[in-house]
């Protein structure tokens, strides 16, 4: 799967960074996948980034810890709208388990087509950045 999307990415027009394993046989521990992908975000060098995991679950859990990332583990292109349209996602994350390859490129090239709706889902996204939960 991750080399179909980086295919279709560089297809079309999109530059892929690959911070991810060369080995599908090689057991790996999506949490130190997921963290690279945040570093990249962090730092500028990305605007968004596709995590691909098992499950997909562990690459959100992990992402989603940094107030900075809008990680959403999506299953169909239709979920992609929403999720960029009022979440303003910035990290795909696909289980490669249980999505197949065709689906998974139409939910990315979704994701990536679809902007953030302003008005009442910019306040929102305003409020979800500003969430402290490490108080509770």
């Amino acid at each position: 799967m991750k080399a179909r999307l980086k295919d279709w990415l560089l297809a079309n027009s999109y530059e892929a960074t690959d911070c991810g394993t060369d080995s599908a046989a090689e057991r790996v521990d999506a949490m130190d996948y997921a963290l690279r992908l945040v570093a990249e975000i962090k730092a500028g060098r990305s605007d968004f980034a596709v995590g691909i995991c098992g499950s997909g679950q562990m690459m959100a859990i992990t992402a989603n810890r940094f107030p900075f990332i809008r990680a959403t583990l999506l299953h169909t292109a239709d979920e992609s709208v929403p999720a960029r349209e009022h979440g303003d996602a910035n990290m795909l994350v696909l289980g490669a388990d249980v999505t197949a390859a065709d689906v998974a490129e139409n939910i990315l090239r979704t994701f990536l087509d679809t902007a953030a709706l302003g008005e009442r889902y910019a306040e929102r996204r305003e409020r979800l950045a500003g969430l402290d939960v490490s108080g509770l």
